[in-house]
Formats: C-alpha cells, structure tokens, sequence
C-alpha cells in the first residue's frame, strides 16, 4: 500500500465522522470540509512523523500544505528531498 493510500485510510478511519464523507478524492479540501481542523491535524502531524520518520518542521504546519491529501504527500516529498528527519 503507498503512504498516499496509508494516509487516506488513516484520515477516513480517524477523522471522518459521516459516512457519506468516507469517500474522498486526494484533492478535494480536507480543511473546507471540515474534515481537517487543529486537533485532526495534530493527529495528521503525529500519523506522519511515526510512519515516515520525517517530522514536520512547525514552519511547514500551514494550511496549504495540509488543504488536500496530495498536498500533504506533496509536502512530504519536498521535505524528503531536503533530509528533514526526526
């Protein structure tokens, strides 16, 4: 399974309440969906610090680079290629 799909689950196991929610597209906005708010980003934020070993530096916590779930994998790849790690 890629991190992508890993993320997803994660987001519709923890963060969707409504079932009719449970069906996402990685661009559709997490944040104007109400599916995203400070405390579901925290959980985000903590998802992806212990399943990639990559921590999110508190500069990078802004809400473009967490809208939409190819945002936040986006986000990923640019600090991977930066050697940001825990």
């Amino acid at each position: 399974m890629s991190f992508r799909q890993e993320l997803k689950t994660f987001i519709q196991q923890n963060l969707v309440n409504d079932a009719q929610l449970a069906e996402l597209s990685e661009n559709e906005s997490l944040i104007e969906r109400g599916i995203i708010d400070s405390m579901g980003l925290m959980q985000v934020i903590q998802f992806i610090e212990a399943e990639t070993g990559i921590r999110i530096p508190d500069e990078e916590v802004l809400p473009e680079n967490f809208e939409t779930i190819a945002a936040i994998e986006g986000t990923l790849e640019r600090l991977r290629a930066k050697g940001v790690k825990r």
